[in-house]
């Protein structure tokens, strides 16, 4: 989609970062020591959780798949056409309501997870990685990683808007926040990971623990790239959300 009328690529990709399984590591443990989207739902924890609705609820469906409430790729499906999103998310939704005494709050940005974590009583929670690991390399007693369902990946990048009249300082940004080393020690700061080769022999050694932990094993071959998403797509999903979060 950054294709704009087919002049060709105008985007370049920055950071990278996933949504998966976060908990404070001093009151919870995932049964099994690997964490799932399903934590969040286990009667243990009740009141104790938070997502954020609208891919808390992708997650809910990703587990619902692993327990035969849904069928495995229902979850993907469901990006083809409205006929296939409606009877999964009908079952995601429905699942979701009749739980959502299990949530404690829904997040809506970083600094929402943190204090979720910190002073709000959340023990457990699907969070995006930035945040958590933020905290973890600050010394708090939190830690983040992919579940067995595959974390939720993203990239994030940058592109020049149409009429922007300062290009020299653009083009002089751009230049710096690509080159290895600033890459690399903006990640001890936002917690993400970058795109550009070489930044991560210029991030803390807390970075290359960080990141070992959150991806044990085969979960960099198991993430779950975000597909590309239609406008109806969209609209039916707001419609699901706005039922679970306003039940």
């Amino acid at each position: 989609e950054w294709n704009f009328e087919g002049k060709g690529v105008h985007w370049l990709p920055h950071i990278w970062g996933t949504e998966a399984m976060a908990w404070r590591t001093d009151l919870y443990s995932p049964p099994g020591g690997t964490p799932s989207y399903g934590n969040v739902w286990q009667p243990e924890v009740q009141g104790k959780t938070m997502m954020r609705p609208h891919s808390g609820m992708l997650g809910a469906g990703l587990y619902l798949e692993t327990i035969g409430k849904l069928n495995p790729g229902d979850v993907w499906r469901a990006y083809q056409s409205e006929e296939k999103m409606r009877p999964v998310w009908e079952k995601i939704t429905k699942f979701c309501v009749d739980n959502k005494k299990q949530i404690k709050l829904f997040w809506n940005d970083a600094d929402s997870q943190k204090n979720g974590l910190l002073n709000e009583g959340v023990v457990v929670g699907q969070t995006w990685d930035g945040p958590i690991l933020a905290l973890k390399t600050q010394g708090e007693s939190v830690t983040y990683q992919a579940p067995r369902e595959g974390a939720l990946a993203w990239v994030d990048g940058m592109s020049i808007p149409t009429g922007a009249e300062n290009m020299d300082q653009i083009y002089a940004f751009l230049e710096y926040v690509f080159l290895p080393e600033p890459a690399g020690r903006a990640i001890d700061k936002h917690g993400y990971n970058s795109a550009v080769l070489g930044a991560d022999k210029f991030a803390s050694a807390q970075y290359a623990k960080n990141f070992a932990e959150a991806y044990p094993g085969d979960s960099l071959k198991n993430l779950n790239p975000w597909p590309s998403e239609p406008q109806w797509y969209a609209d039916v999903r707001t419609e699901f959300r706005n039922k679970f979060v306003n039940a």
